[in-house]
């Protein structure tokens, strides 16, 4: 069964490591992950989440 994950947002993520956390334990299954920020807050941190730039790893170091 795949899955999709709506995040609404409508500002800056305070708890980010229990988000990649929540991620990257995810990883192992079919799922893709949607985010949307609502408003004209900050959403930089939401570029962290899309892992363009790097892999997605833990707090334990479990890359997603």
């Amino acid at each position: 069964m795949y899955h999709c994950l709506l995040i609404l947002t409508d500002g800056v993520i305070h708890d980010l490591r229990q988000t990649v956390d929540s991620i990257v334990e995810c990883t192992e299954y079919p799922l893709s992950i949607i985010i949307v920020g609502i408003g004209d807050a900050d959403f930089s941190a939401m570029e962290t989440l899309d892992s363009d730039d790097y892999e997605l790893v833990d707090g334990m170091g479990q890359p997603a």
